[in-house]
């Protein structure tokens, strides 16, 4: 197992169990036969921290976690060398379902807000990222933020991290998103329609999706932006880079969570001793397709790994 260059701690505003149903031709309004696929403790920067540990890297999980949750992400957490930090609360974690139809092929997300955090969930927040940010971390925020929080509380977390001298990594959305962009942060991953609404306009094509990146990253050193099974851009140190990695359709089983596994193997890529920018970025790309081969949301054997490193193609971006 290879040293990384700084701590990872992912933190986890908006956990959640996500339940996998697979209903062979679904419709709305049916009554249908299906089966349950899975059913996974998640959000998004937990599924990085567990993405991580099946990379061989260690981590701490910090964040919000309804008491009746803390037990069963615990548990996910130590199996994949997670040290978890969660703060309890005392409203129930949400538990979003994805509904797979394998005939045609359709993913349907639903989406639970989460419960409503207090002042008093926020000032604990606040005292254990006050502890756990410092000159050799990377903090990660990850996916969406629950009700209670304001994007300039949002923003106010973000800088108390950066403050304390960490390195802040955000693949996050809408108002916090905004947020965020606006702070010199060290890594901001939008998708293609977050690039959109923080540019402000409509991005058609390669060109103007590299201007609207490079805006960023006048003030973040690391943009990516993602662009689902069309792969991704990848700008910094005056670079920027285009990568995909092309599965045959048979080898795709689930696109959940492979925004999480991109995080993870750019992170694992990126802080590992003597890495640079195109083998990170070529890691991110196949640990994400290995994590379209899987069932479970940001999980890939090494060997699925393997074989998405041999599909993945980069090249420099204009």
């Amino acid at each position: 197992m290879t040293t990384p260059l700084f701590e990872v701690v992912t933190v986890t505003l908006n956990p959640t169990i996500d339940r996998v149903m697979e209903v062979p031709g679904f419709r709305i309004g049916g009554h249908l036969p299906g089966r349950m696929r899975s059913r996974t403790a998640s959000g998004k920067a937990f599924n990085v921290s567990r993405a991580l540990g099946l990379l061989g890297m260690s981590n701490t999980a910090a964040g919000w976690m309804g008491r009746d949750a803390v037990d069963f992400f615990e548990s996910v957490a130590r199996q994949h060398d997670v040290t978890p930090r969660f703060i309890p609360i005392d409203l129930p974690t949400r538990e979003n379902i994805t509904i797979l139809d394998p005939k045609r092929r359709i993913e349907t997300h639903i989406r639970d807000i989460g419960p409503t955090v207090t002042e008093a969930d926020l000032d604990r927040l606040r005292h254990d990222l006050s502890i756990l940010a410092h000159p050799g971390a990377v903090m990660v925020f990850s996916g969406s933020t629950p009700p209670g929080i304001s994007p300039e509380q949002f923003g106010e977390i973000v800088d108390l991290c950066m403050g304390r001298g960490a390195r802040v990594a955000i693949d996050t959305s809408r108002q916090a998103l905004c947020a965020a962009a606006q702070r010199p942060v060290w890594l901001i991953k939008p998708n293609l329609l977050e690039l959109t609404e923080l540019a402000g306009r409509e991005l058609r094509g390669e060109a103007a999706i590299l201007d609207a990146a490079r805006e960023l990253n006048t003030c973040i050193p690391l943009v990516i932006v993602t662009l689902g099974e069309q792969g991704a851009y990848c700008l910094a140190e005056g670079k920027a880079l285009y990568g995909r990695a092309t599965l045959p359709a048979e080898r795709i089983h689930s696109t959940v969570g492979c925004g999480d596994a991109f995080m993870a193997g750019f992170l694992a890529g990126i802080l590992a001793p003597g890495s640079n920018l195109e083998t990170a970025f070529r890691k991110a790309l196949a640990v994400a397709a290995a994590s379209a081969m899987s069932e479970l949301p940001a999980v890939f054997t090494a060997a699925d790994v393997q074989e998405a490193e041999r599909r993945v193609e980069v090249q420099p971006a204009e």
